[in-house]
């Protein structure tokens, strides 16, 4: 059943020595909001763009805020692009190419009509492989970011907010299994921040940006996934 949760508090967390930040691009305004606050907040963000036969449109981008762009969506070319990023972005101890601090995945948003039942939709098949693709290859980085300050391993799907429970979006299947990729990664990087958050997809795109923030810096570290609608922040409990 859904519980209703506070407002999460601020923490003032450290960010890592190399506060290097990949964020995927849903083609949506809220990529580009979400970039400009982590860069206001001191993170370099690199903004991380899907195929166009993936994720047609790319969002805008202010000044600062750095694109790499995945030609094809094989293993082989991703683990390229992020040692790109690593190796141009990255500051550690010894200068650059070092490790990436945080990465911030946007699901695009995927609505099917209600007639078409569940769906397992190619383009989010190729994207979630991806996203798992990438925590197999981010894990040392991360993991040694973490020595240094907090570093992060979300995951943001647009499902209805209330983790698929209004019954009145028709989502697609395999976007809501991020929740479980998450929550396996919090169970197994004791040291990394992991947190899913599912958003409503009428969520305006500040408001969205904003509560993905909110949970970066929260002290709570016992929750693994909220979501946020009408309803207001809520996470799933178990009901006897």
């Amino acid at each position: 059943m859904l519980k209703p949760l506070p407002d999460p508090d601020w923490l003032d967390v450290p960010r890592p020595t190399s506060p290097v930040c990949i964020l995927t691009d849903d083609g949506s305004p809220m990529t580009t909001k979400l970039a400009d606050s982590l860069t206001h907040q001191g993170w370099k963000v690199v903004v991380l763009s899907f195929p166009v036969t993936i994720v047609p449109r790319k969002s805008a981008l202010s000044p600062g805020v750095e694109r790499v762009i995945l030609e094809d969506m094989s293993e082989t070319h991703l683990q390229t692009q992020l040692t790109t990023i690593a190796t141009r972005y990255g500051v550690g101890d010894h200068g650059r190419g070092s490790e990436i601090g945080a990465f911030i995945h946007l699901n695009p948003l995927f609505s099917f009509s209600r007639q078409a039942g569940l769906v397992y939709d190619v383009a989010e098949r190729a994207i979630a492989k991806c996203v798992f693709l990438i925590a197999k290859h981010l894990k040392p980085s991360l993991t040694t970011a973490a020595q240094t300050g907090r570093s992060y391993f979300l995951t943001v799907a647009r499902l209805d907010g209330v983790f698929g429970t209004s019954h009145e979006v028709n989502f697609g299947a395999i976007g809501a299994g991020l929740f479980g990729l998450t929550k396996t990664l919090n169970q197994e990087w004791t040291q990394v921040f992991c947190r899913a958050i599912d958003l409503a997809p009428r969520l305006d795109p500040e408001v969205s940006a904003q509560c993905i923030l909110a949970e970066m810096h929260d002290p709570n570290l016992s929750l693994m996934e909220v979501g946020y609608s009408s309803q207001g922040r809520v996470a799933l409990i178990a009901q006897t």
